[in-house]
């Protein structure tokens, strides 16, 4: 139920006694303006006048519970709530117009005036849509127009007050973003923001001519996400400064004195961009099973054409904001631009950045399939989106990487010119470069640029899709080779979530069993790029096969129950280095804003603090747990690796226990202020010494003047009274002691010298209580200085957790597993499969993805290659089980590539160093392709890109077109295939001639999936039934029977007869054209061999043919 606000002190209303106002968006729709009742009032009282609120605080929504919290000792004063009061009182005009008589209702609580009223903002003619124009007065429809910024016209900037001048600047930098506006301990939304949070927010308007709302100070995290949810970048604008100061300010001026308090922008958030600050509603040390833990990138695309085949070159920039790590890649694109659909499905995509004019049709309507629901920013070329010189010279400020390049991340010195003195980007790298300045500029608009590019966390990776295998002494090499799996494979066999969707059937949601949010990170990494190295293979299912097994069943509960508390120490890290940054104390906006809940964020951020380092005391524990088994003679190398480093572990445990030495964690965690003990910082001991010294100074002139005036002499008064001499009044002493009070029997003096020393006190006290306020931002700077070790620690842990993880797939599914053999020495590639099943399928079938239930998937048997046909054609009914049994066998060799167990009695192969794959019938509306097209771009990139080591999935070729050209073209890619690529490949087709066309290739072996068929009837194909036995069997199916499939699905079984009839003529007429052809072509065959034919008569003949 709304409440209206009771009239509380003339000036602003307590914040105990607002409670926020809730109304659905739907009641905003129809009644956009509302006056509403208190609980106590009665209806039908007469009209009273109603006393205008003289303030925005007054106007705030109330909230349920009471928002007034305990005044503490340095927290700002209401002064602080009231600075921004005068700017935004009402006029008589407007409480006239805004407040009218409330209409009397039993039923209806809202009261409704002026229902098809506008706000002020929906009448302003430069808002319209049409006369709208950007800062630089240019229309919509100008080529330049800039969305991002809008034109204010002057003469209405000069009629408003002075609060809501300084709102409309911002907000005609700002346009496109909703703005925070801080006024007192509130953040105020108005005009068309206010109609945006409105309806997203669930609050309500307050009352007057212009749409107006709020929220408080400690709800920012909570609102603010949500507007970021739901695809709007919001800014948070607060005050920086104290009325003390602005009057301070306008005294220095000399000039006309300002009305308002300082603001300045502090930072935008975007879907793209968000940071988990201490501001925001997610406590990363709470929890370790908080929301969604995957990243979420902003991704800037530079594209440009390559002059010699006129082919799309590319460069990427994908930057995940919560744990500053970037990805940087070059690479020149084919047609189908297969390098950049992989980049793109192997992150989760937030954003995007494009440089305006500069990208192809092609980019575009790979970003309208890919990226179709993700929000994408146009930057202006050079201006915004950075060219590479200037992102280079950018990067040497000092606030960022400096100057001196030789300490720059080594991966960003890569991309430099070698040849040149001065740093200069390498013209081979230009694109990238100029990629990675547009996310710069994009996060210094977000005020979040140092924060993540101070990480040094960058990583450059070479797109390739065809690697290059050296072969030494006949054999492949394959160290530190992957398995290449392009977006379409990623996506065919749903290897990964699409967009971070929570996709129950997808391969990752079956193996991640992970404790930890940056394992779970990790194992979304490795099933994007599984290796092909033996060596790593081997070790990974060393480790998987040491904890499935018995001896470490005890071990594996102790360290999964560990791990479940340890929080997302890779984000941690991030935003500790956030807080300890020097540069957001004394340069950053935030260093200036006037905040109210400063206990509470000061607490909190300790608390995250004190987690990290609790964090990393459990990943320390595990460690123990494992030496213990070592000892015993348990283990293995990976394990060795992840959790007994010798060289690595000291080092954890010795940072562990300086952080706990250098405070006192629950003392910090309480007061929200951290005191560091002695030795830690010495120059806040010097500082108390001097305050100690001066006191003590103090103390000893006292005692002088006792012993001079022959008297007990005790000081007394408190803040700028303090220290004043309390002297009885029978002592009269000399003149240079001034009296300033007294009381019975004693009189109160201040002397000169006294008074310089009080002086020199206050001012070692300031310089001590600045160095104690630092002191917290210290302790966090000096953790992360160590930046590297707690990386390398929680790495080694997050490896630990994959490798836990598949262990735990491999105990729980209740599929019968086995240890995959590679053969990297076979001259001819093969995989052999042995009563294989499809995990994720396999694992549905049972309704749960967790137990051990035994499931009814049928195994199969599969095998390609060696000195079997490399190639297998597979036909059967529809729904008969080929394009599963082939997505089996793929996703079995990313399981093994993996270095996981298989579900399998045993699995042999080759390593397989790409699968292509080309299943179903899609079109892409979006990018202007038909299904036949797609179909063909992706057969094209398999017959240009696979090797003899790939693995090919085709399911259904030509099936987009007609039934001759369909059948023409899968015939002679069956042919290529089996002849020249000889590439391990499934082929599956319902056109049967295809089969009678390839039937004496020895390359391709015929099979079929099985299936029981009862009632056969070649006249009513409705009284057939057909049992799918969903094994791989040798041979031909002889039908495909889809009208029995028609008849499963529902169709009326009138119109399958019907269909069957067609299809018979079909099949009669085509069969009579076929006898006819033989006929003449025997004709013709006569009367060549006949010497007394001549030649035109055959041409004769010929024409009548």
């Amino acid at each position: 139920m709304a409440t209206r606000l009771r009239e509380g002190r003339s000036d602003m209303v307590k914040s105990s006694q607002l409670e926020v106002l809730a109304i659905s968006p739907a009641v905003h729709c129809d009644r956009r303006r509302v006056v509403v009742s208190s609980d106590d009032e009665d209806v039908t009282e007469e009209k009273k006048t109603e006393t205008p609120r003289r303030n925005l605080v007054e106007s705030t929504p109330k909230s349920r519970k009471p928002l007034e919290t305990p005044k503490r000792k340095g927290e700002l004063n209401s002064e602080m709530a009231e600075s921004f009061i005068e700017s935004f009182r009402f006029t008589k005009h407007e409480v006239a117009s805004s407040v009218d008589t409330p209409r009397k209702s039993s039923e209806n609580p809202f009261a409704v005036i002026d229902e098809f009223d506008k706000f002020e903002h929906e009448k302003l003619t430069f808002l319209l849509p049409g006369k709208r124009r950007d800062a630089e007065k240019r229309l919509e429809t100008d080529p330049e127009y800039d969305p991002t910024t809008l034109f204010v016209p002057a003469d209405f900037l000069s009629k408003q007050t002075p609060g809501h001048k300084q709102w409309w600047i911002f907000k005609s930098k700002h346009f496109d973003t909703v703005l925070l506006f801080k006024v007192g301990k509130f953040y105020e939304l108005y005009h068309m923001d206010a109609s945006t949070a409105v309806s997203c927010l669930n609050i309500a308007f307050m009352r007057g001519s212009y749409a107006h709302c709020g929220f408080p100070e400690h709800a920012y995290g909570k609102f603010a996400d949500q507007l970021v949810a739901r695809g709007h970048k919001v800014a948070r604008i607060e005050q920086t400064e104290t009325p003390a100061q602005l009057e301070e300010r306008n005294l220095k001026s000399g000039g006309p004195k300002e009305k308002v308090v300082k603001r300045e922008l502090c930072r935008i958030t975007s879907v793209g961009t968000k940071t988990y600050g201490i501001l925001d509603g997610v406590e990363l040390g709470q929890s370790n099973s908080m929301g969604d833990t995957s990243s979420k990138h902003l991704l800037a695309i530079k594209e440009s054409v390559d002059p010699k085949n006129s082919s799309s070159i590319y460069g990427v920039c994908c930057v995940d904001t919560s744990t500053g790590a970037f990805q940087l890649s070059q690479f020149n694109d084919d047609e189908y631009r297969s390098f950049l659909r992989t980049f793109i499905a192997n992150n989760c995509i937030a954003q995007v950045l494009i440089e305006r004019g500069s990208y192809s049709p092609g980019t575009k309507a790979l970003l309208n399939g890919m990226l179709c629901s993700v929000p994408t920013e146009v930057l202006a070329p050079g201006k915004d989106f950075y060219t590479c010189e200037r992102t280079v010279k950018e990067l040497m400020n000092s606030d960022l990487l400096g100057s001196e390049v030789s300490e720059w991340p080594i991966e960003l010195r890569r991309l430099l010119d070698p040849d040149s003195v001065l740093p200069k980007p390498s013209p081979q790298f230009s694109l990238v470069w100029s990629a990675l300045g547009a996310v710069l500029f994009y996060l210094k608009k977000c005020m979040i640029h140092v924060d993540i590019f101070t990480m040094n966390k960058f990583t450059f990776s070479n797109q390739k899709l065809k690697p290059a295998l050296k072969v030494v002494d006949g054999v492949t090499c394959w160290d530190k080779k992957v398995l290449v799996l392009d977006g379409t494979t990623l996506e065919n066999l749903n290897i990964v979530p699409n967009n971070s969707e929570i996709h129950a059937t997808s391969l990752y949601n079956i193996l991640n069993k992970c404790a930890t949010p940056f394992g779970r990170r990790l194992l979304r990494t490795w099933l994007c790029a599984p290796t092909c190295d033996g060596t790593v293979i081997k070790e990974r299912q060393d480790a998987v096969e040491w904890l499935a097994s018995a001896p470490a069943k005890t071990f594996v509960q102790k360290a999964t129950t560990l791990l479940r508390t340890v929080p997302d120490l890779e984000r941690l890290l991030q935003k500790i280095h956030t807080l300890g940054s020097k540069y957001r104390a004394e340069k950053h906006p935030d260093s200036r804003a006037q905040m109210f809940d400063t206990t509470r964020t000061s607490k909190r951020k300790i608390k995250e603090l004190v987690s990290t380092i609790r964090g990393f005391k459990t990943c320390h524990e595990i460690r123990k747990l494992y030496d213990t088994l070592r000892m015993e003679g348990e283990g293995c190398e990976l394990l060795d690796e992840c959790l007994g480093i010798d060289e690595l572990r000291p080092h954890l445990e010795n940072n562990i226990k300086h952080f706990e030495k250098i405070f006192d964690h629950d003392s910090a965690m309480e007061k929200g202020k951290i005191e560091p003990k002695a030795g830690v910082d010495e120059m806040f001991e010097e500082a108390c010494e001097n305050v100690k010294k001066v006191e003590s100074r103090i103390e000893g002139y006292r005692k002088k003047q006792e012993k001079a005036l022959q008297c007990e002499i005790t000081f007394s008064g408190t803040g700028r009274n303090r220290y004043q001499m309390e002297i009885p009044d029978t002592i009269k002493p000399s003149s240079k002691f001034e009296m300033k009070g007294q009381r019975k029997k004693f009189k109160r003096y201040m002397t000169d010298d006294l008074q310089e020393l009080i002086e020199e006190l206050g001012a070692a006290e300031r310089s001590r209580d600045a160095l104690a306020e630092d002191a917290t931002r210290k302790m966090f700077e000096l953790f992360d200085l160590r930046r590297e070790e707690w990386i390398e620690a929680y790495s080694a842990i997050s490896k630990f957790d994959v490798v836990l993880s598949l262990a735990k797939f491999a105990t729980s599914s209740g599929l019968q597993m086995c240890r995959p053999e590679f053969d990297y020495k076979s001259a001819k590639p093969y995989v052999d499969i042995v009563d294989g099943v499809h995990p994720c399928l396999a694992l549905q079938t049972t309704g749960n993805f967790s137990t051990n239930v035994p499931t009814t998937f049928i195994a199969n048997d599969t095998r390609l290659g060696g000195d079997a046909p490399e190639v297998m054609l597979l036909t059967g009914p529809n729904m008969g089980g080929k394009s599963t049994l082939m997505r089996q066998t793929a996703v079995l060799c990313v399981l093994a590539h993996l270095g996981s167990l298989v579900p399998a009695s045993s699995m042999k192969l080759t390593p397989v160093d790409r699968i292509f794959t080309r299943i179903g019938a899609n079109d892409r509306i979006m990018c202007g392709q038909s299904t036949f097209y797609v179909e063909l771009n992706e057969m094209q990139v398999m017959l240009r890109d696979a090797t003899i080591h790939s693995m090919l999935l085709i399911d259904e070729l030509g099936r987009g077109t007609s039934t001759f050209d369909g059948t023409a073209i899968a015939s002679a890619v069956l042919q290529h295939l089996a002849d020249f690529v000889k590439s391990r490949a499934f082929f599956s087709t319902h056109y049967h001639s295809i089969c009678s066309a390839v039937a004496g290739n020895p390359n391709i072996l015929m099979a079929h999936m099985a299936c029981k068929v009862e009632n056969e009837n070649d006249e009513d194909p409705t009284d057939e039934s057909v049992t799918f036995l969903y094994r791989l069997a040798e041979g031909i199916c002889p039908k495909s029977y889809g009208f029995f499939a028609a008849k499963l699905a529902g169709i009326n079984e009138k119109v399958v007869r019907a269909a069957f009839a067609a299809s018979n003529r079909f099949a009669e007429k085509i069969e009579n054209k076929s006898s006819t052809s033989c006929s003449k072509m025997a004709q013709l065959r006569t009367a060549a061999r006949d010497s007394s034919v001549s030649v035109e008569q055959l041409r004769r003949m010929l024409d009548s043919f």
